[in-house]
């Protein structure tokens, strides 16, 4: 377990760039991903190198008391979690902890295969923030190129195909700092959202907002044009969303984009926010706020489905030095989007933090938490019905559960 918030920095994917062999060889022959739908697990030591696993368990879905270490494992540095888009696997880092959009698909005989990298720059935390639009277009952020740039990509071939340069339309000498993109990229409806930052020169974005503003891009995907710079008051300095494969947002079936706002982290006014379905402003008619539901809790985890918010609620407000941030505290809970009414899951225990790394994601239509209790000898998944969890697996080896995903042809 961590002691401090400023390990959270290492969590981020401040690593040393270090070289671990594979479990297998590599094998870059694409014909061979892709073949079945696979059910891949994800999991990591809890301290830096972050040494962990990614395993595919084929099309038989893992249950029961399992390991997480097989001969046609992938071993890697900075296992911190991945995002799943269609057949294939994303992440902010590559196998070796190296910052950039890493890609990566399951052959026909389960062995993980290196679908393509992009490097980004170390300078800035964040660099590596990505998000997929289509086979054909990606976007991401890499502070080296320059933090008023978003940079375009084919995810089908990886490689950087251009950049938008909103330089001279964000541009504000009164402010120290400034990104687009950094913490957050997110799209529907044609338009890509990339949040704008304004923060300190010492820190680059790390909890370092200046006002209480929160700011979007709204870019015209075909165009490549910026529409309007949105701003949403929120009452308090906010960071959207954060640096890791926990992307914290996410587009919901009705439509909406939902996203975390952090707040102070320890000191409340953090939010789940909406761009609803046909608008390119936040919705200043409808917000969750978590102090309502725990004072100086924070969210830092999010599902729409079917009128829901799957997210976790901490048991206890965090401490100004963050001394429980890392504790056991976590409860999933269920929010009604309409009646903001919140629910706490049963049969699932609390957890650690988790919000550095994946803690929700939807597998088969279910939504699933991970969860990881080292006094309840809890590492695993949970499925969700209704608003009862019940256990799915337990991982024995391998280290934490940080990922789980299913390819889809």
């Amino acid at each position: 377990m961590y002691q401090n918030f400023q390990k959270t920095v290492v969590a981020l994917g401040l690593v040393t760039s270090l070289f671990i062999s594979s479990c297998s060889n590599d094998n870059n022959d694409s014909e061979q991903s892709g073949g079945n739908e696979n059910y891949v697990v994800m999991s990591g030591e809890s301290t830096n190198p972050f040494s962990g696993y990614i395993t595919s368990f084929g099309g038989e879905l893992p249950i029961g008391t399992i390991s997480n270490i097989k001969t046609s494992s992938k071993q890697l540095l900075g296992s911190l979690g991945m995002r799943t888009v269609g057949k294939y696997f994303y992440k902010m880092a590559n196998f070796q902890s190296e910052k950039g959009v890493q890609k990566f698909s399951i052959s026909s005989t389960g062995e993980v295969i290196d679908e393509g990298f992009i490097a980004c720059g170390n300078a800035i935390q964040g660099s590596g923030q990505y998000t997929i639009v289509n086979e054909t277009t990606g976007f991401y952020f890499d502070g080296d190129r320059g933090t008023l740039k978003i940079q375009k990509f084919n995810p089908k071939t990886m490689q950087r195909t251009g950049e938008i340069d909103l330089t001279g339309q964000i541009t504000d000498n009164s402010v120290e700092y400034i990104s687009v993109g950094q913490n957050c990229l997110m799209s529907k409806e044609g338009k890509l959202f990339a949040n704008v930052h304004y923060g300190k020169s010492a820190s680059k974005g790390f909890l370092d907002a200046v006002d209480d503003k929160i700011r979007f891009a709204v870019i015209d995907i075909a165009k490549g044009t910026l529409d309007k710079i949105t701003t949403f008051n929120a009452g308090s300095p906010q960071q959207v969303c954060w640096f890791t494969d926990n992307a914290m947002w996410d587009l919901g079936d009705d439509g909406a984009l939902y996203f975390c706002a952090l707040g102070k982290v320890a000191g409340g006014a953090s939010k789940i926010l909406r761009f609803k379905a046909g608008q390119i402003d936040i919705d200043t008619a409808w917000k969750l706020e978590m102090d309502d539901y725990k004072v100086n809790g924070c969210f830092v985890n999010v599902i729409a489905k079917e009128g829901k918010i799957y997210t976790r609620i901490p048991s206890e407000g965090i401490n100004a030095n963050f001394s429980n941030l890392y504790g056991d505290i976590w409860q999933p809970a269920i929010i009604d989007i309409n009646t903001k009414v919140a629910t706490t899951i049963s049969g699932i225990p609390l957890c650690e933090f988790k919000g550095n790394e994946e803690a929700v994601v939807e597998v088969d239509d279910k939504i699933h938490f991970l969860i990881s209790n080292s006094s309840l000898d809890v590492n695993g998944v949970y499925k969700v019905e209704g608003t009862k969890g019940t256990r799915l697996f337990n991982l024995t080896q391998g280290g934490r559960i940080v990922g789980f995903g299913k390819s889809k042809q």
